[in-house]
């Protein structure tokens, strides 16, 4: 109730402040979180004449179609209870911990690295966050790409729905992520659950064109989105995970200039990409090596996973003029060491130097070198990736393929 009271007693005050920035910002060149004008201007000619874009489009616009009829399912539909006893409050499972066999109850859960426990999907609100962010994402550049209303509108309703909607909408913050039963009643390191919402605030900038995305809308949105990120930089699990050295750091500092950018906190974003040079080089080894990721039991894939967030904080930080992907050098850039150096492991033509205890998707690797190939104007990543029915994202391949 006091959030709900907090929203109406800012509405008036935000209304005009968005009418403003919405004013000035129309005025600037539209450069997306991840996407310049100019790359994006590029595609939508070529939508006109190359086969393999129009393709890309139209399965991305018979992507977000499905999404249409799809159903979002809230945080308070959950059947547990949340440890402070507010449902609108997300809840989430620590993904590698299990009972412990030698204890009557089970308590305290015991860690088992890179063993997912299944029965952490009876808790639903870490998929009911995945699907928010998939599908408004989709919806939104099914929208700019086809400029039909019915998208937008679509991703509207969802953004109401979790954002706004008094009887489903989530509190924005992240207190009980990745419960370890018997120990805690959350962690800063729940934080990754939402590794991915970048894609979702670049899919608001896609949907300012839209009618349907009203002005008291984006106020709402933006607000919630604004509370979530003082949430993450002052809270005490978002100090934890601040402090964290591995990929959760390296989302983490994604996910926090995301959010400051689309806000326009710009001086929060600033300083995340003045400060990433020292984090890179304290995982990134000069051989290419990812030591906080190798000494994990599926070594491959989070070595994969910490570069995709590379990959994206170096994207934002490059739309803010600051260049990541050739430091320290042109002749030495980390982050091409790191995607060089997995080539050989992800392709098979190496066996994995360290434990792979689980299956992985080579194509998660396959989509950093298509944006490589660009990145490092190099050829030799292009075409490295095979195109797969299950694993393709159709933005990439309008973008990248």
């Amino acid at each position: 109730m006091q959030y709900i009271f907090y929203m109406q007693v800012k509405k008036w005050f935000l209304l005009f402040a968005s009418i403003f920035s919405s004013a000035f910002l129309i005025a600037q060149e539209n450069t997306l979180l991840f996407h310049n004008s100019k790359s994006v201007s590029n595609v939508v000619t070529l939508l006109k004449e190359d086969p393999s874009k129009k393709a890309a489009a139209s399965e991305l616009i018979k992507k977000g179609r499905s999404n249409l009829s799809k159903v979002l399912t809230s945080v308070v539909a959950k059947q547990q209870t949340t440890p402070c006893g507010n449902p609108h409050e997300y809840m989430s499972m620590a993904a590698y911990f299990w009972p412990d066999p030698t204890k009557p109850d089970g308590l305290p859960y015991i860690r088992k690295d890179g063993q997912r426990n299944p029965d952490n999907a009876k808790v639903p609100d870490h998929k009911s966050m995945d699907d928010w962010i998939s599908w408004v994402s989709s919806l939104s550049w099914s929208y700019y790409v086809s400029k039909d209303e019915v998208f937008a509108q679509k991703a509207v309703s969802f953004l109401r729905f979790w954002c706004i909607d008094t009887a489903t909408y989530m509190i924005p913050n992240l207190n009980h992520a990745q419960i370890i039963r018997g120990i805690d009643t959350g962690r800063g390191i729940g934080i990754i659950d939402i590794h991915q919402l970048p894609d979702l605030l670049e899919g608001l900038q896609l949907l300012e064109s839209s009618a349907a995305f009203s002005v008291n809308d984006r106020t709402l949105v933006k607000q919630w989105f604004r509370e979530l990120l003082y949430w993450l930089r002052k809270s005490d699990n978002g100090k934890q995970e601040m402090r964290s050295k591995n990929n959760h750091k390296t989302f983490y500092e994604g996910l926090v200039a995301s959010l400051a950018v689309y806000v326009g906190e710009y001086a929060v974003a600033d300083e995340i990409f003045a400060k990433a040079p020292q984090l890179m080089l304290s995982q990134i080894m000069e051989d290419g090596m990812q030591p906080l990721e190798t000494e994990r039991t599926n070594g491959l894939s989070y070595s994969i996973f910490n570069l995709v967030a590379w990959f994206q904080l170096a994207t934002l930080a490059e739309n803010r003029g600051v260049d990541l992907w050739n430091y320290p050098s042109a002749a030495n850039p980390r982050i091409k060491k790191a995607l060089d150096m997995l080539l050989p492991y992800v392709s098979g033509e190496k066996k994995w130097i360290t434990q792979q205890i689980g299956s992985f998707q080579p194509e998660d690797y396959y989509r950093l070198t298509d944006k490589a190939a660009v990145k490092y104007n190099n050829n030799a990543y292009k075409g490295l990736g095979k195109a797969s029915q299950s694993t393709d994202i159709p933005i990439h391949n309008l973008f990248y393929r």
